[in-house]
């Protein structure tokens, strides 16, 4: 069998590692695997669109494979730089370089003749060429065309690009007004390198709202005095035992759960700095209708919040009262501000931004300050797939766990789910696991069967899309799931979800 796979980030890797060595777990041949990266190197967004001061908003503990983890003395959120190289180990490790082609473009998918099978055709430093193959594995595609929404007059503002063009602070320039649109992760960080650069003013622009929980757990400060005690990534708090695992299917797949999680995050938050939304985020509020931990993507990133909270924060005595015994540490923003708007409807001939949907919390800018020098959309991307043919389904159309649509197993989309709280790397490996399974029962339905081993669970479906509220839906725009009952059910259904007595056993 012979598989191609798009794409040399973290999905493409670990799709080649467990097709590379199937042979030695199944009684079949060795399969014959070719990975395609068009850069000259692999590692994906890790490598090509990072900018300074970054690192990932998962934690190493979450973000490694399971069976080749980062190094100990590694921080506990390592750098895009360290990433790649944990991942060029990876390549190392498993033996993947020999079948890793960097530099070659994929320039068309179709199918073969008779509908059998697929040719791939590739660009190389030596030319062009054809290479057909049984399966093809697209794990590129996510983070390539940049979302750059339509604003009337935005052609007024001397400079305005996209978050994958900006590297360094030094582009936002000396003495300017600079305007950062979107308050996702990355909006959240470039709001952070503007001011802590040269700009005179930084203004972030949201459409409604988001929901910081920041990725290292805040722990609260009692009566002013700090704890000794290490605050530990987020998404390790995270159990899945008895929530998700070993939980009863009508309790799991109930709104109980979720009404638990929601009651217990906004008090906690409310306890501890006073508002429920984030820690100390006293902007950027959502709509009542949407503001619920079963349908949002929460923003990990939270090195702008204090400055966007200055002159923010409730005065009110309860809250004073609150904030003597207990809240959370208050950095020092040494004067720097970031004010926080809702999304701007024009820019007008003077080029001044105008803002007619106003939150309560939305700062009131001095006429200087509307006029913006650098604009920068942190809007993210649109999946792109122009290499595949129009009768290939598309990624909506994926209908078995989100990886390939009933019917067609032969081509798998690894990697294009977005967890709220959790990372992707970890659920790419469990998806090219139940894809390699099943196109392997496919393609070698004697030779591997789908007889279950006697201590794993059956399969059921969980309820781990997040759900539509508000008129918004981010699983239909982001293919966004819940990670733990994401991963819990691909581990049902790859049969690799041991039964509770089984492991009582092992003690």
């Amino acid at each position: 069998m012979k598989v191609a796979i798009i794409g040399g980030g973290p999905a493409g890797l670990a799709t080649l590692r467990f097709l590379a060595h199937a042979h030695e777990y199944f009684p079949i041949p060795p399969i014959q695997v070719r990975l395609f990266e068009a850069e000259s190197q692999i590692g994906g967004t890790f490598s090509y669109r990072v900018y300074e001061d970054a690192e990932l908003v998962s934690s190493k503990y979450l973000t490694a494979f399971s069976d080749f983890r980062l190094p100990d003395d590694a921080p506990d959120f390592v750098t895009p730089e360290v990433y790649v190289e944990y991942l060029k180990d990876y390549a190392t490790n498993f033996n993947l370089w020999p079948m890793i082609e960097c530099n070659t473009k994929v320039e068309k998918v179709r199918r073969g003749p008779n509908d059998v099978g697929h040719v791939i055709s590739l660009r190389n430093k030596q030319g062009a060429f054809d290479w057909e193959c049984d399966a093809v594995a697209v794990c590129s595609g996510i983070n390539v065309n940049p979302v750059m929404p339509h604003i009337e007059g935005i052609e007024r503002v001397p400079k305005v690009l996209h978050s994958s063009h900006l590297k360094s602070r030094d582009q936002f320039g000396e003495n300017t007004n600079v305007y950062i649109m979107g308050a996702g992760e990355t909006g959240m960080d470039l709001a952070y390198l503007a001011v802590t650069s040269g700009a005179k003013t930084v203004t972030l622009c949201h459409r409604d709202g988001f929901f910081c929980a920041p990725k290292i757990i805040p722990i609260p400060q009692a009566l002013g005095r700090s704890t000794p005690t290490a605050n530990k990534p987020v998404d390790t708090s995270v159990a899945s035992l008895f929530d998700t695992a070993y939980a009863h299917p009508k309790l799991q797949k109930s709104q109980l759960l979720w009404t638990y999680y929601d009651s217990w995050i906004k008090n906690m938050h409310k306890f501890i700095s006073g508002t429920e939304e984030g820690p100390d985020q006293w902007v950027g509020q959502m709509s009542p209708d949407r503001k619920y931990m079963d349908s949002i993507l929460l923003c990990k990133s939270d090195k702008a919040l204090p400055y966007m909270s200055v002159g923010k924060r409730s005065q009110s005595w309860g809250n004073r009262i609150r904030s003597f015994f207990m809240n959370v540490k208050i950095e020092d923003t040494k004067g720097k501000k970031i004010d926080v708007m809702t999304w701007p409807t024009s820019i007008d001939r003077d080029s001044n931004m105008q803002f007619d949907n106003k939150l309560t919390s939305d700062s009131t800018l001095p006429k200087e300050q509307l006029k913006p020098d650098v604009l920068v959309f942190a809007t993210g991307y649109t999946r792109d797939f122009p290499f595949l043919d129009n009768d290939y389904p598309t990624v909506a159309q994926t209908n078995i766990r989100e990886i390939y649509k009933e019917g067609d197993v032969t081509l798998g989309y690894i990697g294009f789910v977005r967890p709220s709280i959790g990372a992707i790397p970890p659920l790419a490996e469990l998806q090219a696991q139940l894809w390699v399974l099943h196109l392997l029962q496919h393609q070698y339905p004697k030779e591997v069967p789908t007889v279950r081993d006697s201590n794993a669970l059956e399969s059921y479906n969980l309820d781990y899309r997040l759900h539509p509220r508000g008129n918004y839906s981010f699983y239909e725009t982001k293919r966004a799931v819940d990670h733990e009952s994401y991963a819990y059910q691909l581990a049902l259904d790859i049969g690799s979800a041991p039964k509770a007595g089984s492991v009582m056993k092992k003690g």
